[in-house]
């Protein structure tokens, strides 16, 4: 390899090292601009952003038990039984006995009531798909893959947190 090939990936590296550390803090900042959007959205609906994130959780991916969702969001089924309470006196969702085992109770979107609400989050939507617009086809799935990708890290890193701490072989924990 030349002199001139060896100059071109040093460069190619720093500029890969770059963007990468770009990418991360960019990545970091979105995170925080995104979480602080989500708390001051709640906030318009006289709720906390662990409320608005049950409702999410619900919407997308369905109904849910208390104890289903309370591990979804690494709560104590305490934390979420009034967590669903709130919603519920805001007539967001509705709790509904589970058909399978009449002892326990299934959290449902109250589709009806979320339809008459204002829909603050309708404006940030309509501002990323005119963003997202703007991309080709083959830059939309690249976007696809790494959203997947990073969702999948972020589930990973949260049950790493979750899991409960090992001190090594003494049950004592020291």
């Amino acid at each position: 390899m030349s002199s001139t090939d060896d100059a071109a990936v040093t460069d190619d590296h720093e500029q890969r090292t770059a963007l990468i550390d770009q990418l991360q803090l960019l990545g970091e900042a979105a995170s925080t601009e995104t979480a602080l959007f989500h708390q001051a959205a709640a906030a318009k609906y006289g709720l906390g952003i662990t409320d608005m994130k049950t409702l999410s959780i619900v919407l997308r991916e369905g109904p849910q038990s208390a104890g289903q969702i309370a591990k979804r969001l690494s709560l104590t089924t305490g934390a979420v039984t009034s967590v669903i309470d709130r919603l519920e006196r805001q007539g967001l969702v509705r709790r509904e006995p589970d058909p399978h085992d009449r002892r326990k109770v299934i959290v449902m979107v109250n589709q009806q009531n979320l339809a008459h609400e204002d829909n603050i989050y309708q404006s940030m939507g309509a501002a990323f798909e005119h963003l997202l617009r703007q991309y080709s086809t083959a830059e939309l799935a690249f976007l696809v893959r790494f959203y997947e990708a990073s969702i999948d890290l972020t589930k990973h890193e949260m049950a790493k947190l979750a899991a409960p701490e090992r001190h090594g072989d003494d049950s004592t924990g020291n």
